[in-house]
């Protein structure tokens, strides 16, 4: 239940991520631009895991955007 646990935590930081990077980075932009975040997986299945094991998963962010994305802080959930 821990694991589940931290794999929807790092799935909810990424989605906020996501949500807060647009309206945030579009600033000092022309109007019209801005970037767009795109997570190329919502959910994995990372399948059995015994109980305290590190599990690593690499989500991959890209710009859809017509303005710069930058991020600028990221964390583990």
């Amino acid at each position: 239940m821990l694991l589940r646990n931290k794999i929807l935590l790092a799935v909810l930081a990424l989605a906020v991520l996501a949500a807060l990077a647009l309206p945030a980075f579009g600033q000092g932009k022309p109007a019209g631009k801005a970037p767009v975040a795109v997570v190329d997986k919502k959910t994995v299945n990372i399948g059995d895991v015994i109980e305290q094991q590190d599990i690593e998963y690499t989500f991959a962010l890209k710009n859809r955007g017509d303005a710069e994305l930058q991020v600028l802080n990221v964390r583990p959930g």
